[in-house]
């Protein structure tokens, strides 16, 4: 019997390892063999800077101080490119991280026991007992704690087995690509139905010629003989505002994932199991960006979990804490999806629209926030549409 199992180890698994303390009987479970590879996602953190804007309710800040270790480059802007070439391009600094790295030295150095290679089959959690797989000897068997942490990502089995995922989800492809051609300081969002029906795409440079290649998509949003291998495809060879940096590129290695693109779900606290980072659907959906929110919420966890085993908080104290700081910017996130969602019914009423958007609009969406003509538009959309 565990004090606390944390069951997935990617971003927010790790930050919740590194924060519980050693005086627990912890584990850490993973399906991967190896922590946080493959990566899964286009490795992306704002800076520290960046972050006191986006996330205004924190005291501390400190999490956000990131070792030099585990970046490869630090950009200062980013260039929105929509459908006819158009771009605007905004001041907003990121560092682009080495992600399994980060992930797999930051879980080990929490000193807890991890089990790599394990897969969760399913969860009771009347009994907070998890059904295991181990995937090195082929076994079955069950593991139980006082505390579960469900932070087992987008397609989660707790979430499943809780009844509440009903999040949803974006599909992502990435290639990471040698030999490209674009400023290094720069990360590169592409907007359009043609290129990436319902999400983005992306060329984050990595340093060195080096970058994160890719689209994310909605499945709704795509036609019925597609699919996100030949949207990729095309976004590479084929789209002339992104084909034009990759002429010379070479793909490294491929990379499949699913992220949410929801609000938060409404209850993260089942008796005594928490569920944490993208299981709960913590994510700044406007741009699928879940690292951040991932690290904090896994932190939150930590801390909880301690005061609970030394009398001092119960468990629900974490819905608290994590609402109190996370949640009006992820809301805000996800309206500005909303509101997205009904500029970009076709490419021509997203350019027609962009005639009104400007750089200090994008600089304020960047950061989750709403731009005052947005505001004032919103109500008027659907006439706006009849008229675009």
């Amino acid at each position: 019997m565990y004090d606390v199992v944390v069951a997935g180890v990617g971003i927010a698994g790790a930050f919740t390892l590194r924060t519980l303390s050693k005086n627990l009987k912890v584990v850490g479970i993973d399906k991967r063999e190896k922590l946080g590879y493959p990566v899964e996602c286009g490795e992306l953190v704002p800076t520290k800077k960046e972050m006191k804007s986006l996330l205004p309710h924190l005291e501390d800040y400190s999490i956000f101080d990131i070792p030099e270790k585990y970046t490869s480059n630090r950009t200062k802007f980013l260039e929105f490119v929509i459908p006819n070439g158009k771009s605007v391009k905004v001041e907003f600094e990121m560092l682009v991280i080495n992600r399994d790295r980060f992930i797999s030295e930051i879980a080990e150095k929490s000193g807890h026991e991890i089990r790599n290679r394990t897969k969760i089959l399913g969860y009771e959690p009347e009994e907070q007992k998890l059904n295991l797989r181990d995937l090195n000897r082929m076994k079955n068997y069950e593991l139980k704690a006082d505390v579960v942490v469900a932070s087992d990502g987008a397609n989660s089995r707790i979430a499943k087995s809780l009844g509440v995922w009903k999040y949803e989800i974006a599909s992502a492809k990435q290639y990471v690509m040698t030999d490209v051609e674009c400023d290094e300081d720069t990360v590169y969002m592409f907007v359009g139905s043609k290129i990436a029906p319902g999400g983005y795409a992306w060329i984050i440079p990595k340093g060195n010629g080096i970058a994160n290649v890719g689209v994310g998509i909605r499945q709704s949003f795509i036609s019925k003989d597609d699919s996100i291998h030949k949207i990729l495809d095309r976004f590479v060879k084929e789209y002339p505002y992104s084909s034009r940096y990759l002429k010379r590129a070479e793909v490294i290695c491929k990379i499949g994932a699913v992220a949410p693109v929801d609000k938060p779900i409404d209850k993260t606290v089942f008796n005594r199991t928490l569920l944490v980072g993208d299981s709960a659907s913590m994510i700044l959906s406007h741009v699928a960006a879940g690292i951040p929110v991932s690290m904090i919420a896994g932190d939150i966890a930590g801390r909880v979990v301690n005061d609970y085993f030394n009398g001092k908080a119960d468990i629900e104290m974490y819905e608290r804490i994590w609402r109190e700081k996370l949640l009006d910017t992820m809301m805000n996130s996800y309206r500005i999806k909303q509101l997205w969602d009904k500029i970009s019914i076709t490419d021509e009423k997203i350019c027609k629209y962009f005639k009104f958007i400007g750089k200090k609009d994008m600089a304020a969406i960047l950061r989750s926030r709403i731009p005052v003509k947005l505001r004032i538009a919103e109500p008027f959309m659907p006439i706006l549409n009849i008229v675009f």
